[in-house]
């Protein structure tokens, strides 16, 4: 009994550290006009996904509701922890110029760039910096204005002191450029 009880105190342990924020790029959807679903309704074909708008539904735009869709390909990476991902997010706001603001988290009050973004309705990356930090669908409306955002600031991005900011963006670059023209980015 005291070794199954570790055993599940170490797996919850390590599932908590390991928990944060994947990405899934779609490229070049098609609509499917009648797909083969299994009883839970998930497509039986490979390369076939369902696709449904979130808590930003003006992000989902270019994309229908439900629908099963066809893809070329995907690319998949770990855009971080969830902490790791806001300090990247946060990052990408300070590198697109835009100010500070104060921010209260747990009590606490901080500056942030990201927090400025959240404040407005447009702007370098907007679309992304004010989007969700746990899930959600990119359709390729925005994904093609958020593409030309990371193909503007690539230069800068790329004398960015952190290591991980810069490979973060180089992740993102690909993933909103293969989006960029009928796809789809996948929080998740």
């Amino acid at each position: 009994m005291k070794i199954i009880f570790i055993f599940l105190i170490f797996s919850l342990a390590t599932a908590s550290a390991q928990a944060g924020l994947d990405i899934s790029a779609y490229e070049n959807l098609t609509i499917v006009k009648s797909p083969v679903l299994t009883s839970d309704g998930i497509p039986v074909a490979q390369n076939q996904i369902i696709l449904f708008p979130s808590d930003f539904p003006e992000r989902f735009q270019g994309l229908e509701d439900g629908k099963v869709y066809a893809f070329k390909s995907h690319f998949e990476f770990r855009a971080g922890t969830y902490s790791g991902y806001n300090h990247w997010r946060n990052e990408l706001a300070k590198l697109a110029g835009y100010r500070q603001s104060s921010y209260i988290f747990n009590g606490k009050t901080e500056l942030r760039y990201d927090t400025t973004v959240w404040k407005l309705k447009k702007g370098p990356f907007w679309e992304l910096i004010n989007f969700s930090d746990a899930e959600g669908v990119i359709g390729p409306v925005v994904c093609k204005k958020i593409y030309k955002d990371f193909a503007l600031y690539a230069n800068q991005a790329r004398q960015h002191a952190e290591d991980d900011f810069r490979e973060s963006y180089e992740n993102w670059q690909k993933a909103f450029s293969m989006c960029a023209d009928n796809g789809a980015i996948v929080f998740h």
